[in-house]
C-alpha cells in the first residue's frame, strides 16, 4: 500500500500556481520521503536501528558535537561553512548490514563505531539554513527520515527563522525531538534558557529533553568529557534493541496520524489544482473570442484590403492598365497570342500577393497578441514554466495564408471569360480580402458566391489559426489525474487503525 502511495506522490504533479501550491508540494516532497526513507525501511527490517539525526542551523557545532559524543574524530569539524557537505551515518558495526540497503545509504557517508550504542544510529546532517538549496533539501530529507531529531543550536541562533521553522513543523508532526543549547556562556545561559524555554513551550515541546553544552571558547578537537557526558548517557539508555524500538513505536502514532492528515490534505490539493486548470482553460478559450470577431468585422468593413492592395488596384485598374476593364466592367480583351490575357494575369498576380501580405500581417498581429495574451494569463494562474512546455509556437501567418490562397487558386468554384489559369482565383482572393474594387469586379462577373465561399474559408482559416496558439484542452492537461485525490484519500482512510493508541503498524 504505502509503495503504491509512494508511486501517486511521485507521479502528482502539482503544476499550477495556486495559493496553496507552494505549501502542497512541499508536503509532496516531505511525504516522499517520510514514507521512502522512514516507514518503508521499519516495515522491511525490524532490525534497522533507530535512526537520531543531529541537525540545526550553520556554525551551530554539530560535527563536534557528534564527535565528542562518540569520542573520535567522526566527522570533519572546522570553521568552514557549511562543513557538513556531504551527511555522515554513524552506525554501531553490528548495526552496518541492515542499514546498508537503507535509503539513506546513498545520500550519506557511512561510518562505523563502537562508541555508537547498538540499536541506534547517529546522522550528522547538513545545514538547515545552508547557503546551497541541494544542503537545504538534503537537510530536511534526513529529518522526514529520523526517529529523533537533536536539534542543535545556540544562543544566538536558536531564533532563526528556517529553522525554528522547522522545529515548529516536527513539533506538529509528533517527532520525538531533544533540544541540545551549545556554546552558552554562563553570564546569558539563565536569560537564553528562558526566553527558549518559553518558546518550546509555545510549540508544545517544553517537556522535551534539554541538554546545555558551556561555551569552551576558541578550541580545536574534541569537546572535554564534563561537557558532552549528560547526552552521552542519554543516548545509551535510549540504546539496546527494546528500548530504541520503543522509541521508533513514541514516535511511531504521531507519524501515522501525521501522514493520515498530510495524505488528506494533498487530496485536497489535487481538487484545487484541478478546478484551477479548469478556470485556466476556460479563461484561455475566452481569449480566443475576441481577435476572430475583430478579424470577421475587418474582412466585412474591407479594412484588411486597404493600404497596399488598395493602392495596386488603383495602380492597375486606372485607364489603360492591365485591369482597366474589370474596373469598368468592359469586355476582357483576350489579345493577340492571348497577350492581354497574359498581362492581365501576371497583374492579377500582383493584386493577389499584396492581399495575401496584408492578410498574413493581420494574422501574425492577432497571432501575437493573443499569445501575449495567453502567456500573461498563464503566468498569473503560475504555470509560466508549463506554459513554455506546452504551448506551441506562435504559427507561421505567411505560411497559413499562402496554403488558403492555394486552395483558392486550384478550385475557385467560378469561371470567367477572358480569365485563364489562377487570374480568377488571384481575383477572388482579392476580393475576399477585401479590396474594394477587385469586390466590384467580381459582382459584375457573377463570382459573388465564389467570393463568399473564400472569404468563408478565410475566416475558418483565421480561426483554426488562432486555436493553434492554445489548443483545446491544454490547459486541462495541466490537472493531475483526478484518480490520485480519490487514491490519496483511500490511503489516508487506510491508515485510520494505526492511529489508535496501541496501534502497531
Amino acid at each position: 500500500m504505502l509503495n503504491s502511495t509512494v508511486g501517486d506522490l511521485e507521479r502528482l504533479d502539482l503544476a499550477l500556481g495556486a495559493s496553496e501550491t507552494e505549501a502542497a508540494r512541499r508536503l509532496r516532497h516531505s511525504l516522499i520521503c517520510q514514507i521512502r526513507d522512514h516507514v518503508l525501511p521499519r516495515i522491511a527490517d525490524a532490525e534497522v536501528p533507530a535512526i537520531v539525526v543531529v541537525g540545526g542551523s550553520t556554525g551551530a557545532g554539530k560535527s563536534t558535537l557528534v564527535n565528542s559524543v562518540l569520542g573520535a574524530e567522526v566527522s570533519v569539524a572546522g570553521v568552514l561553512r557549511p562543513t557538513t557537505r556531504t551527511p555522515v551515518l554513524v552506525v554501531n558495526p553490528e548495526d552496518r548490514e541492515p542499514l546498508s540497503d537503507h535509503s539513506l545509504a546513498s545520500v550519506c557517508t557511512i561510518r562505523e563505531s563502537e562508541a555508537v550504542p547498538a540499536g541506534l544510529a547517529l546522522v550528522d546532517a547538513s545545514d538547515l539554513d545552508s547557503v546551497h538549496e541541494s544542503n537545504r533539501v538534503l537537510a530536511a530529507r534526513l529529518l522526514e527520515s529520523a526517529d529523533l531529531w537533536l536539534f542543535v543550536t545556540t544562543a544566538a541562533r536558536y531564533g532563526d527563522q528556517t529553522p525554528w521553522t522547522t522545529l515548529e513543523a516536527a513539533a506538529e508532526r509528533k517527532m520525538p525531538i531533544a533540544i541540545v543549547l551549545n556554546r552558552v556562556r554562563a553570564d546569558v545561559l539563565p536569560e537564553v534558557r528562558r526566553d527558549l524555554m518559553t518558546r518550546l513551550d509555545r510549540i508544545g515541546l517544553a517537556e522535551a529533553p534539554f541538554f546545555v553544552i558551556p561555551d569552551a571558547g576558541p578550541h580545536e578537537g574534541l569537546l572535554p568529557e564534563e561537557a558532552v557526558g549528560e547526552i552521552r548517557d542519554w543516548l545509551r539508555l535510549l540504546a539496546g534493541r527494546h528500548r530504541a524500538a520503543g522509541l521508533v513505536r513514541r514516535g511511531g502514532r504521531g507519524l501515522w496520524s501525521a501522514l493520515k492528515s498530510d495524505l488528506a490534505a494533498l487530496a485536497d490539493a489535487v481538487d484545487i489544482q484541478d478546478d484551477a486548470a479548469k478556470r485556466l482553460e476556460e479563461a484561455t478559450a475566452a481569449l480566443l473570442v475576441d481577435p476572430g470577431a475583430e478579424i470577421r468585422s475587418d474582412l466585412e468593413r474591407g479594412e484588411i484590403g486597404e493600404g497596399a492592395p488598395a493602392t495596386r488596384w488603383v495602380t492597375l485598374a486606372s485607364s489603360g492598365a492591365p485591369l482597366a476593364p474589370l474596373a469598368t466592367g468592359s469586355r476582357l480583351p483576350w489579345g493577340l497570342f492571348g497577350r492581354a490575357a497574359k498581362v492581365r494575369a501576371e497583374a492579377l498576380a500582383k493584386l493577389a500577393s499584396d492581399s495575401q501580405s496584408a492578410l498574413a500581417s493581420r494574422l501574425e498581429a492577432a497571432l501575437v497578441a493573443l499569445a501575449d495574451d495567453v502567456q500573461r494569463i498563464w503566468t498569473e494562474a503560475g504555470a509560466e514554466e508549463s506554459a513554455g512546455r506546452l504551448l506551441p509556437a506562435v504559427p507561421d501567418s505567411e505560411a497559413i495564408i499562402a496554403e488558403w490562397a492555394d486552395a483558392v487558386r486550384a478550385n475557385p468554384g467560378a469561371s470567367a471569360r477572358g480569365l485563364r489559369g489562377t487570374a480568377i482565383g488571384d481575383l477572388i482572393i482579392a476580393a475576399a480580402a477585401g479590396v474594394e474594387g477587385s469586390r466590384t469586379a467580381t459582382d459584375r462577373l457573377r463570382l459573388a458566391e465564389a467570393v463568399d465561399c473564400a472569404r468563408s474559408s478565410l475566416t475558418a482559416t483565421f480561426d483554426a489559426a488562432l486555436a493553434r496558439v492554445a489548443p483545446p484542452g491544454t490547459a486541462l492537461g495541466l490537472a493531475p489525474d483526478p484518480a490520485l485525490a480519490a487514491a490519496l484519500r483511500l490511503r489516508s482512510g487506510e491508515l485510520t487503525p494505526f492511529t489508535r493508541p496501541g496501534a502497531t503498524a
